[in-house]
C-alpha cells in the first residue's frame, strides 16, 4: 500500500513539474505574460485543430499592444513574445551575436544526424563555419547557372497540362493547385539537387516523390511531441520527419556524388556545388548582382564571410541535401499555389501580370532565361505579395545565448537570461493594418518601385533577416516565379465550383494551405 502511495504520490510531483510548474516562469519573475495551459501553452485551439497557427500569432500579438515584449508559452515552454520592431533589428542584426542560434522547435535534435547537421538546425561556430561554407553556392551566378535545369522542368509540366486541356475539348480543366505543384517541385529539386530527372505527372507513384511526402508531413503530433516532451521522442526516435524517407534521400545524394568524383562528371546542380564545397573549390564569383535584386531575396552578411574552409563529410553533404529538398519541395509548393490561387481570383491582376510578362519576353528575343526572369517586375512584385500575404513559416525563433537586456515597456526593463526562447510572429506582423492597410486584400502595389521603400524591412520577414536569414530565397524566388510564369503564360487561372472565395487556410497543418485545397480551372489560352 505505501508503494502504491509513493508510485501515486510520484505521479502527481511529475506531472505538477512538467505540466505546470513552467507556467508560472514568468509571474515569478515578474514579466508580463499571457496565460499559458499544459502542454498546449497559448495554443489550444490550434492543438485541438480549430484554428490555424497564424490566427493564434495575431490574437498573441494583439493581446498586449502596449508591450514591447512578454511572456508566453510554446506548447508549455516559456517564451518571450517580441512586438517591438526596433528590438527585433537588435535581435536579428545588431546584437547578433547574442541571438545566433534557432531553437530546436522545429527540428529536433539527437534523432538522425542527418538532421542535425542541416544548416538550419547547426548553433555557434558549426553554423557561422557552414554558412560561409555554402553562402557561395546561393549567388546569383550560381542560380543563373542551373537555370535551364528548371525550364526544361517548367515546359515538360506545361506541356501535360497543355496535352490534357486539349483532350478537354475546349472546356477548363479542374485541379487541385497542391497536387500538381508538388509534382512539379518535386521534379525540379530532384533536378537541381539531386542530379536525377523524374516526371512525376507521367509517373505519379514514382519513389522520389512518395519520399518526398514523407519528409514534408510535418504531422502536428510530432510537433507537439517533439516540442513538449523532447526527451520521450529522442528515446523512441521520433522526430519532425520521419527516419526512413531521410535514409532514402541520403543514399541518392552519397550515391550520385560518389560516382559523380570517380568518373569525373559536371553537372550544374547543388549536389555540383556541394563537392565543389567538399573539395575546397567553391568560389564567390559574382562580380554584378544587380540583376536579381528581388524584392524578397535576402543579403548574405559579412559577419558570416570568412575564408575558413571546413571538412564536409558525408552526414553534412547529405544533411544540405535534405535542406534543400524540405525548401524547394514542400515550401515553394505552397507558396506557388497560394499566388496562382490569388491570381484566379484577381483577374485584372492575373491579365496585367500575363501582359507584362509577355511584352519583357518580346523584348528579350522570346526566350525565357534567369536575367530575362528577374527583369519581370509585376511578377516579382506579385510574388513579393504572396509572401507578404501568405509567408510560408508564420514564426521566427532564436535563442538568446548569453544574458541580455531588453525594455518591456517605457521606462521598464529585464534580461533574459541564457537560453531563452525567442518568438517573432512574422504572420501576424504581415497581417498588421498599421503597417499594410487593407491586410486581407492582394495588392501587388504595395511592392512598386514608389511604394516599396516605405516597407518596413523589420515588418517583412518571408526570409528572416539579418545573417541568420534563408540562404536559398534566391533559389526559392527563381523556382517559384518560373512557375508562375509559364502557368499563367499558357493558362487562364479562373475559379471553379469547388473554389473557397474568400480563401480560408486550414485548421489542420502546420504549415499553411487551404482549407479543401486549392481548387482552380485551367483554361487554355
Amino acid at each position: 500500500m505505501l508503494i502504491l502511495a509513493l508510485v501515486i504520490l510520484t505521479i502527481i510531483v511529475a506531472c505538477y513539474w512538467y505540466l505546470v510548474a513552467p507556467l508560472s516562469h514568468w509571474e515569478k519573475r515578474g514579466i508580463p505574460y499571457v496565460k499559458g495551459y499544459p502542454i498546449v501553452g497559448n495554443f489550444f485551439w490550434n492543438a485541438i485543430k480549430k484554428t490555424y497557427l497564424g490566427d493564434e500569432l495575431i490574437k498573441l500579438y494583439n493581446a498586449h499592444p502596449e508591450k514591447k515584449c512578454f511572456g508566453m508559452f510554446l506548447y508549455g515552454r516559456p517564451a518571450i513574445f517580441v512586438r517591438d520592431l526596433d528590438i527585433m533589428k537588435n535581435v536579428f542584426i545588431k546584437n547578433f551575436e547574442n541571438f545566433v542560434d534557432h531553437s530546436d522547435s522545429i527540428l529536433l535534435e539527437g534523432i538522425n544526424p542527418v538532421v542535425d547537421r542541416n544548416l538550419f538546425s547547426l548553433k555557434g561556430n558549426d553554423w557561422r563555419d557552414m554558412r560561409a561554407t555554402l553562402s557561395p553556392a546561393f549567388t546569383g551566378n550560381k542560380m543563373r547557372g542551373m537555370f535551364q535545369l528548371m525550364v526544361d522542368a517548367g515546359e515538360t509540366f506545361v506541356n501535360y497540362f497543355t496535352n490534357e486541356a486539349k483532350k478537354n475539348y475546349g472546356k477548363p480543366l479542374n485541379v487541385d493547385l497542391k497536387k500538381i505543384m508538388t509534382r512539379l517541385t518535386n521534379d525540379v529539386i530532384a533536378t537541381t539537387a539531386f542530379g536525377i530527372k523524374v516526371d512525376s505527372l507521367r509517373d505519379p507513384n514514382n519513389e522520389f516523390y512518395q519520399m518526398g511526402g514523407k519528409v514534408a508531413n510535418f504531422a502536428t503530433w510530432r510537433f507537439l511531441l517533439c516540442n513538449f516532451l523532447p526527451n520521450v521522442a529522442r528515446f523512441f526516435g521520433i522526430g519532425m520527419i520521419p527516419n526512413e524517407p531521410i535514409d532514402y534521400l541520403r543514399k541518392i545524394a552519397l550515391d550520385t556524388i560518389n560516382i559523380r568524383e570517380r568518373d569525373n562528371i559536371y553537372r550544374p546542380d547543388m549536389l555540383q556545388l556541394l563537392i565543389q564545397a567538399k573539395n575546397g573549390s567553391l568560389k564567390q564569383t559574382d562580380t554584378n548582382e544587380e540583376i536579381d535584386k528581388a524584392f524578397a531575396a535576402v543579403e548574405e552578411s559579412k559577419i558570416v564571410q570568412t575564408n575558413k574552409k571546413i571538412h564536409l563529410g558525408e552526414d553534412d553533404l547529405a544533411a544540405q541535401a535534405l535542406i534543400f529538398f524540405i525548401a524547394g519541395f514542400d515550401t515553394v509548393s505552397s507558396a506557388l499555389c497560394f499566388a496562382l490561387y490569388e491570381l484566379a481570383l484577381n483577374t485584372e491582376i492575373q491579365e496585367r501580370l500575363y501582359k507584362e510578362n509577355e511584352k519583357v519576353l518580346n523584348e528579350n528575343n522570346g526566350k525565357l532565361t534567369y536575367d530575362v526572369l528577374n527583369k519581370m517586375k509585376y511578377l516579382d512584385m506579385v510574388m513579393s505579395e504572396t509572401l507578404r500575404k501568405w509567408p510560408q513559416t508564420p514564426f521566427i525563433d532564436r535563442i538568446c545565448i548569453k544574458p541580455y537586456t531588453v525594455e518591456v515597456e517605457d521606462g521598464k526593463e529585464i534580461t533574459l537570461d541564457k537560453g531563452t526562447f525567442l518568438f517573432f510572429p512574422g504572420w501576424a506582423l504581415h497581417r498588421n493594418p498599421e503597417y499594410y492597410p487593407n491586410p486581407d486584400k492582394f495588392d501587388p502595389e504595395r511592392f512598386s518601385d514608389e511604394n516599396k521603400d516605405k516597407i518596413n524591412p523589420m515588418t517583412y520577414l518571408p526570409f528572416g533577416t539579418g545573417p541568420r536569414n534563408c540562404i536559398g530565397s534566391r533559389f526559392a524566388l527563381m523556382e517559384a516565379k518560373m512557375a508562375i510564369f509559364y502557368m499563367v503564360k499558357y493558362f487562364e487561372l479562373i475559379p471553379n465550383e469547388k473554389s473557397i472565395i474568400p480563401p480560408k487556410v486550414s485548421t489542420k497543418s502546420v504549415l499553411p494551405t487551404l482549407e479543401n485545397g486549392f481548387h482552380v480551372a485551367l483554361k487554355l489560352r
